[in-house]
């Protein structure tokens, strides 16, 4: 791993941070006058996106399918659910996700992670930034200190819109990945990161879970992948999702365009001990939708 970077795709959902607004200070300056702007091109982590946000203008990227927007359209207990998961990270200092595949990782909240990123489909306040489809809530900013992350069968590594068929086994130690291992999949994964040349790539970034009864676990399995980032499998009920790379829309200082996001179904997250997710099902009262559909 050396600190020269490429950039070894452009392809939808995988190159984050440089978008058609890069470098055009003038359009910039146009959209910070707005009062709200309708992300059609993916902005997500990029600097120009935290500039506008900055000037007050709120963000709502909208990215999917028309079916996929009208399913997943924001219900009237979205909101308070995931306003619930929020106040739960902030006041933790520690979460830790397991899996039966045999994940063990503990995640040390940092100083951003007492004003998480609430994603609940809408966006209502000045300086707000969510996607559309979004459901969970997202802590500022993490370290994934130690341990092992099992990636299993079923679970969903974006951006390559691909099940898993088989089982990684990643080690990481002091916040960065520092080995992947396994078959296929494994090294499909290892030589994704190693492309971008970029120390980085390695890095854990956000973590959060699922909270969208009408998002579908399987939903890359129904769409068109030019056509869709997978919002779906990003946001099911009960999913726990972790990523690498970029933290700069949390308010780190980590700018790289390469970015990870590993979606796991049925696992575990726990914040200072106590289950957000039990093996695939959500636990708080407050959090939990009465009859979710299937998924």
């Amino acid at each position: 791993m050396t600190a020269s970077r490429q950039t070894p795709t452009t392809a939808q959902g995988a190159l984050w941070g440089i978008t058609p607004l890069t470098g055009h200070r003038s359009g910039v300056e146009i959209l910070k006058r707005a009062d709200i702007l309708i992300d059609l091109i993916g902005l997500l982590h990029s600097p120009e996106q935290l500039d506008i946000q900055k000037a007050g203008t709120r963000v709502l990227m909208v990215v999917e399918p028309p079916d996929i927007l009208a399913r997943m359209l924001a219900r009237e207990d979205t909101r308070p659910r995931v306003e619930a998961a929020g106040r739960k990270i902030a006041a933790a200092s520690t979460l830790r996700i397991t899996s039966p595949a045999g994940t063990d990782l503990t995640y040390r909240l940092g100083q951003y992670s007492h004003s998480p990123i609430l994603q609940y489909g809408y966006t209502d306040q000045p300086a707000g930034g969510t996607i559309f489809q979004a459901r969970s809530p997202i802590p500022g900013r993490t370290r994934g200190e130690r341990g092992r992350h099992r990636v299993a069968r079923g679970d969903i590594i974006y951006p390559f819109k691909e099940f898993v068929r088989g089982n990684v086994r990643i080690t990481v130690r002091n916040g960065f990945i520092t080995d992947i291992e396994g078959g296929f999949d494994a090294e499909h994964l290892a030589h994704f990161l190693a492309a971008w040349n970029d120390p980085d790539a390695y890095a854990m970034a956000h973590i959060g879970w699922g909270l969208d009864e009408m998002a579908l676990w399987n939903g890359i399995s129904l769409i068109n992948k030019e056509t869709a980032i997978g919002q779906d499998g990003r946001a099911f009920y009960g999913n726990v999702l972790w990523s690498t790379g970029p933290n700069t829309d949390v308010g780190g200082t980590r700018n790289t365009p390469a970015h990870l996001d590993i979606v796991m179904k049925g696992a575990s997250l726990y914040l200072d001990g106590e289950p957000m997710v039990l093996d695939g099902d959500v636990i708080p009262a407050d959090q939990r939708v009465p009859s979710p559909g299937a998924r």
